[in-house]
C-alpha cells in the first residue's frame, strides 16, 4: 500500500479536496484504504478506528483524484460502508483542523483551558454545532468556516461520541451567528442536525 502520506499537515491546503469514508469496522476500514491509495496519488489524513464497529477513511488530494479513490474504495466494500463525503476546495481551517492544528489563546489549554483561561479574544463568542453524522460535520463545518471570518477551534468526529460529531468556531459575535446559519443549513438538509450553540464571551469554570 502506498500513499503520500502528511503526516504533519506542512503542505499547503488551498484548493485541496478531502474524500471521507465511514466503515464497518477495521477489516473494511484497511480494505478500503488500500483500494484508494492504489486508484489516484492522495494522501492520508486519517486513517483509524473512532468507536465500536467504525473506522474512518479521511484523504486529500485534487477533487479528481480523490473522486477515483473514494469511489474505488466503495467499490471494493461493498455493504461494508456507513458513509461517504466528498468535499471540494475545503477551507484551510477544515484541513488544518483534521491534523488536530487550531488556532487556541493557550496552546495547552485546549478548548476548555485551565482554570480560570479566557477562551476567546475579548468581545468574541463561540458557536457549537452537533451533528448525527460524522459526513454532515465535516460538510457543515467547511459551510461554517467558508460563511463567516471565523476560526475553527475544535472539531470531532465520532470517537466517544456514539458516531456524531461537533465542532467549534470562535470570531466576532456577529460572524459567529452568520457561520452558524450556514452550518445549520447544510445540517438540516442533511437530516443530521443535532444541535446548535452561540456561547457569547465564554470563559473555562
Amino acid at each position: 500500500m502506498q500513499s503520500n502520506m502528511n503526516r504533519h499537515g506542512d503542505g499547503d491546503p488551498t484548493g485541496k479536496a478531502i474524500g471521507f469514508l465511514e466503515l464497518r469496522g477495521a477489516a473494511f476500514g484497511v480494505t478500503a484504504l488500500d483500494e484508494a491509495v492504489k486508484a489516484a496519488p492522495i494522501d492520508i489524513l486519517q486513517a483509524k478506528v473512532v468507536c465500536p464497529a467504525k473506522f474512518i477513511v479521511i484523504l486529500a488530494g485534487e477533487v479528481a483524484a480523490i473522486q477515483v479513490a473514494v469511489a474505488a474504495a466503495k467499490t471494493s466494500v461493498g455493504s461494508g460502508l456507513y458513509d461517504d463525503l466528498v468535499l471540494g476546495r475545503i477551507h484551510p481551517d477544515l484541513y488544518r483542523g483534521l491534523y488536530d492544528q487550531f488556532h487556541t489563546i493557550r496552546q495547552d489549554s485546549g478548548i476548555l483551558g485551565g482554570k480560570g483561561a479566557t477562551l476567546a479574544k475579548e468581545g468574541e463568542a463561540f458557536g457549537v454545532v452537533e451533528t448525527l453524522s460524522m459526513a454532515c460535520g465535516l460538510a457543515s463545518a467547511d459551510k461554517a468556516l467558508k460563511t463567516a471570518s471565523v476560526r475553527l477551534r475544535e472539531l470531532r468526529l465520532g470517537y466517544a461520541l456514539g458516531g456524531r460529531s461537533y465542532f467549534v468556531v470562535a470570531g466576532a459575535t456577529s460572524q459567529v451567528q452568520e457561520a452558524l446559519t450556514g452550518a445549520v443549513e447544510v445540517a438540516t438538509h442533511w437530516g443530521s442536525l443535532g444541535g446548535h450553540s452561540l456561547i457569547l464571551r465564554p470563559t473555562a469554570p
